[in-house]
């Protein structure tokens, strides 16, 4: 193999390293809401009453819940202390848990390729199984009728967490309630 060829094949390598973890950075994110619901009367919202919203780092929880009520406020929604004054009420649960991706790679093949110049190389090696541990950051935002209390929008955001992520949790925290939230209310 030539070198200039080499070079080619080590670039698109690298190309192909750098794509595949930014896709393992990207935030995903979904949504599933009452389709007989109609969003239309939704203008003052309110907090559910809770402890509890699955990380033990209060200041997470506050990033969280302000970024939801800043997000809802540019929408045109107005918050109100009084859930009783309210139309729908909010609530979200953030949190981060280790997880395992395993991936396995088929047996070696042992024919030769057909290259641009003609036959070459051999086959590659394998089986391969690669194992890799991380962090998973997971946001969900719920709303409820304030009148009927009936969950009636569910969305959701999950991310591979690096270390700027969680030593800085502010702009995930707010990039990930921007997607979901850009969701609601549906239609």
């Amino acid at each position: 193999m030539t070198p200039a060829r080499r070079s080619i094949r080590s670039i698109g390598a690298a190309a192909l390293c750098g794509l595949i973890l930014t896709a393992c950075a990207t935030l995903r994110v979904g949504n599933d809401f009452d389709h007989s619901e109609s969003f239309s009367g939704f203008h003052a919202f309110s907090w559910m009453p809770r402890t509890n919203y699955g990380s033990r780092n209060p200041l997470i929880v506050q990033r969280a819940r302000d970024a939801i009520q800043a997000a809802l406020t540019r929408k045109g929604l107005t918050y109100v202390n009084d859930s009783s004054a309210a139309d729908f009420i909010v609530d979200f649960t953030i949190g981060s848990h280790e997880r395992i991706d395993v991936e396995s790679y088929p047996a070696p093949y042992t024919g030769p390729y057909w290259g641009y110049q003609g036959w070459w190389g051999y086959g590659y090696w394998g089986p391969q199984v690669d194992v890799r541990q991380y962090r998973e950051g997971t946001l969900s935002i719920d709303v409820f009728d304030a009148r009927s209390h009936r969950p009636v929008w569910h969305g959701w955001a999950k991310k591979e967490l690096t270390e700027a992520d969680m030593e800085r949790s502010e702009a995930a925290i707010q990039e990930a309630v921007d997607k979901v939230l850009a969701q609601f209310p549906p239609g």
